[in-house]
This record gives C-alpha cells, structure tokens and sequence, in this order.
C-alpha cells in the first residue's frame, strides 16, 4: 500500500501542503482516491496535486491518493470500501466492474490531449523492422495481462492481421510500460507493446512506433458505493478549471457510461475466454460482422447504436462474434435483433430464412485512398498476382495454387467464383484453392510466392497498403460486382423493423461519415437471387 498525503516525507511538497491547509478548513473523513501500479509515484502525485487541491477546497474535506500494487491490492480495498474514487485502466474497471456490479460506477471519462491514446507497437530504430509482420519469429514484451494499452489491444491489432503471441519466437510479461520501452532500447526484445504517451517520452532515444491503434480513453474515473455524491463529483469533474485540466493533460471530461467500455469486454472475451459483456433482457442486439478489429468496429458502429436508442426508445448493443463461424451461428439461432453482413453471407441467411435485408450499404474503402469513400450500392473483387509472374491472363490460373480470404468472403471469393464459373471454370477442379482467413494474408502469399494468385475485394489492396509491401502486386482482372452490404432484421416487430429501416435509411452525415460510407438506401430481396444460386445452403 502507498498513501501520498499531506505527510510527504518531500519537504518542497510538504510545505506546498501545509500552505494549501493554511487557505482551507478540512473537515470529515478524507476522501481517498485510488490507483493501481503506477510507474512513478512522485511523478503521479505531481501531476495529481492541482486535483487534490482543488477537491480539498471545493468539498471542504482531506484528499488522499491511494496507489495500489497490483489488481488483488486494489480489488480488496474496493470490496471493504476503503476507496471512493478510482482512476484507471479501461481493462482494470472492466474486470473489477465483474467481480463487484455493484460497487463501481463509472463517472468520467477524458477527451483529448493525453487523455486519449493509442497502443503502439515499438521497435529500436535501424532494428530492420518497419511492419508488424517484420516483427514475426522475433521476441515481444508485453505488460500486465489486464493491461488495456499493453496486452488486449495489442492482441486485437495483432488478430486483425491474423497473427498471434504464437508468431512471435518468445513471449515475456514485463508488467510496466517503461520497462517495456527500455527492454527494447537495450535490445532485449526485438519488438514490444505499450501505451503511445509512455513510448513517446523514449522516441528521442532511439525508439520508433511501427504500428498504432486507434486512438481510445486512457483511463476512467469511477466511483464506488462508498462515495454517496455520485452525480455532484460528475458535475465537479466536468467543469474543471483549466490549471487542473492542463496539469492532467486532458482537454476535458466528459460523463461515461458503462457501455463505454464493452469494446474492451470483447477482448477480454476473445483473449482471456472471460465473457463479462451483459444485456439487459430487453435491450436490442445487433450482430455485425467481424470484417474488422473489435476496437475498429465500436468506434465505427456504437455511435449508431447510441442514435438508433434515441431514434427508437430501445436500447441498442453491437454484438462482435469471434468470426464468420460464429456469426452465422448466432444469427441462425435468433440470439440477435438485426444484423449487418457481406452479400454472401446474408445470400446463406436469407435462402435459409434466417434473415430478411432492410437496407443496403452505399460506398466503401477507395482503393487509392482508404481513408476516403468510393463506389456505390455495389462492390467487386480481383484477382492477383506478383508482378513478375508469369500468369498473363485467366487461362493460365487452371491447376494453379491461389489463395482466396474465406469460403464466406464476397470479395475474396464470390465474387471471383462467378466470374470464373460463367467463364466455364469449375473451381474445386480446375484450381488448388487455400483458405488463407485475411485479406491481407492473401496480399502477402502471393507477395512471397507461397501461391500464384490471389482472391481479393477490390479495395484491400488500398486498406492493407500500409501493411504490405503492394509495389510488386498487380491486378490480373477485375471480377463479379456484387450488392454491397445489407441491414438484415432476424426478428423484431412491425413497429420496430420499420423504425429501424427509416433511421437508417436517413442517417445523419455525422453518422454516415463515422460509418466510413456514403449512405443507405432501401433493398429489394431480388438484388440478391443471383447469389442465391451460388450458396450451398
């Protein structure tokens, strides 16, 4: 345990103290405010003082920092209500949130500044790494495994690759972000996984980010049952006066909501096998399919969710299966309300009767520039080969290995499949075809000659540019157009259906534009008979 109070064995701080008591009357039982495994606790208590300072004099009561060791420490202090405020991790109130339901509540959250971050992996500079998949067969620190910034994250961007802790020549826990950062500084590990605002204190000694996620909240501030002025402590901590914001490095707060933090749950879902996401009997879950990271999707979709409750008056909740498997699964069972899906898979939903398209998808990824939108309410695949293959055209693919992303993909392979079949090709017979489970994995198969062609959507070579070396890709042929992604109700009412359908058929452009597409407009179920005729159902 290690309290920082107005008795710091620190003379400077020591006087700083005395002379804030001198400027306030404290009276009551402090208010005690919780950390957990913090790197320095000199440096936290600095820049936590104009805090401390500013509660003292606005509540009239002592203020104490209370910093934690590790999760068990602080788990325990919860439980006999020693804490009444917690700044911490997004993963840390996750899993205490699970193991006390009703003794934590989150409060505040920051934007902006340093309040917000990415996780970044980071390797020594002239180390020969440039991309995560350099990194491959090399050793990789990672800190706490309830560490949001240096282990679930990083999980999740390393999936999205379709590369995992088994990739790697050896593991190691180094707890710490600083420890991290300075094990790869000296060459222990080749690469490592750690908070952006820690890695870049050490980017002036020789420290250099390869790959950064998107940016989410650092930390939350949540209250327990011990602290009975909930809502006054949300209000005090969302209209902070500048000095106090600016030694905290944030912009401001903002209010939290427990549902804030579910995208973490699904991490911890998929890399600690810990289910702790709960719906309410009565909320409305919608299952999207996982084409993208968990963390990629609820910064895309959860806004949407947010704006159809309050179009609707139903709570609406993103479910993220682990993969295509597992969504077709959930959706067949009924487990969810609507869902969104590639043309494929909802051509295996609808001929099964699982599933009933409400609106279609328009724009997407451009190839050139994926951060802008292109196309319309239909999309296509290509086909691939090294530039200096000797493959020319279609005719010489016959009996040739090609790698395609998913039996279930549309882009990396319906699309491709059509096209070859009404050519008279029969793909099983006339080719060797290799699930290779990503996009990306198929640009660099064919990049590394492990196949001779590749199945790909039209806009991965775009997306994955950053990812994989394209100069020496080219584009063999264009293939099938397909319709572009559909809403599907699974089961809802009249009423809500048609709700449903109207928002979002006029979504905002705020909405439209987190979404990354241009729009949506209404379906007719015979844009996808073609389809149909292509599923095994």
């Amino acid at each position: 345990m290690f309290f920082i109070t107005s008795c710091s064995r620190n003379k400077s701080k020591q006087s700083i103290e005395s002379k804030a008591e001198t400027n306030a009357i404290l009276t009551g039982s402090p208010l005690v405010i919780g950390l957990l495994n913090v790197d320095s606790p000199q440096q936290t208590f600095l820049q936590l003082y104009p805090l401390k300072t500013f509660l003292e004099k606005k509540i009239k009561r002592p203020v104490f920092i209370d910093i934690s060791a590790d999760f068990d420490e602080i788990a325990k202090k919860i439980k006999e209500e020693k804490l009444h405020l917690l700044i911490i991790d997004p993963a840390f109130y996750c899993e205490l949130k699970a193991l006390y339901p009703e003794k934590i509540f989150p409060l505040v959250k920051p934007k902006g500044g340093q309040g917000e971050a990415s996780s970044v992996f980071v390797t020594k500079e002239n180390s020969g790494i440039e991309r995560i998949f350099d990194a491959v067969n090399k050793k990789l620190a990672l800190g706490d495994k309830r560490s949001s910034f240096s282990y679930l994250i990083p999980l999740s961007m390393l999936k999205d690759l379709d590369l995992s802790l088994n990739d790697f020549s050896k593991v190691d826990f180094l707890i710490k972000d600083k420890r991290i950062a300075l094990s790869v500084l000296l060459g222990d590990y080749e690469v490592g996984a750690l908070s952006e605002i820690v890695a870049q204190t050490y980017l002036n000694s020789g420290l250099k980010i390869i790959k950064a996620s998107e940016k989410v909240p650092v930390y939350l501030i949540a209250s327990t049952n011990s602290l009975k002025e909930k809502e006054s402590f949300k209000e005090i901590f969302s209209s902070l006066p500048e000095e106090v914001l600016s030694s905290l490095k944030v912009e401001k707060f903002v209010p939290a909501e427990d549902r804030d933090f579910d995208y973490i749950r699904v991490l911890i879902k998929l890399f600690k096998g810990k289910d702790l996401i709960e719906y309410k009997p009565d909320t409305i879950k919608v299952a999207i399919l996982p084409l993208y990271s968990p963390l990629t999707i609820y910064k895309r979709f959860d806004p949407l969710m947010r704006y159809l409750s309050e179009k609707t008056g139903r709570e609406f909740k993103i479910v993220i299966p682990k993969d295509f498997e597992e969504f077709i699964n959930i959706v067949k069972k009924g487990k969810v309300h609507f869902s969104y899906q590639n043309p494929y898979v909802y051509a295996i939903l609808s001929k099964g009767g699982y599933a009933k398209a409400i609106a279609l998808t328009v724009g997407e990824d451009c190839t050139d520039n994926p951060s802008e939108i292109c196309g319309g309410d239909k999309f296509r695949g290509v086909i691939i080969v090294r530039k200096d293959s000797p493959i020319k055209n279609i005719e010489d693919l016959k009996n040739k290995k090609i790698l395609i992303v998913s039996p279930y993909s549309a882009g990396g392979f319906l699309s491709q499949k059509i096209y070859l079949e009404k050519r008279g090709y029969k793909l099983k017979k006339d080719f060797h075809l290799i699930d290779a489970k990503r996009q990306e994995k198929v640009i660099i198969g064919v990049y590394k000659k492990m196949a001779d062609a590749g199945f790909i959507r039209e806009s991965a070579l775009g997306v994955f540019s950053e990812e994989v070396d394209i100069s020496q890709i080219k584009i063999l042929t264009p293939t099938e157009f397909l319709p572009n992604w559909p809403w599907a109700v699974i089961k809802a009412d009249k009423d809500l259906e048609r709700m449903v359908k109207e928002t979002i058929i006029n979504l905002p452009d705020p909405i439209l534009k987190n979404l990354k597409v241009k729009g949506f407009r209404p379906v007719d179920e015979r844009e996808f008979e073609l389809l149909k005729k292509y599923v095994n159902f």
